[in-house]
């Protein structure tokens, strides 16, 4: 037979396991709205993706936003050409 004390920890260790695994479910089954996508419509834990181009990685929600014709994304955003190479697309 366990001593109270060991008793009283096996019961928090099996409360905290439970509401972890719980709240695990709980997201991924009923996920807030705001876990959805960002104000560009892009899914959250979207990897970037690669420019054909120039084989560059890219961000997608900084693509999105410059496709949206938000400025602030800037030209690096979807850049052809490394700067180095020079211009702009």
């Amino acid at each position: 037979m366990l001593p109270i004390g060991q008793k009283a920890m096996v019961a928090l260790a099996s409360l905290a396991g439970l509401m972890t695994i719980g709240a695990l479910v709980y997201v991924l089954v009923a996920p807030p709205a705001y876990l959805h996508r960002t104000r560009d419509g892009v899914a959250y834990f979207t990897p970037p993706v690669i420019d054909p181009i120039n084989g560059r990685a890219l961000n997608v929600e900084r693509l999105a936003a410059y496709y949206k014709g938000n400025d602030a994304a800037g030209r690096h955003a979807v850049e052809a050409r490394p700067a180095a190479a020079g211009g702009r697309r």
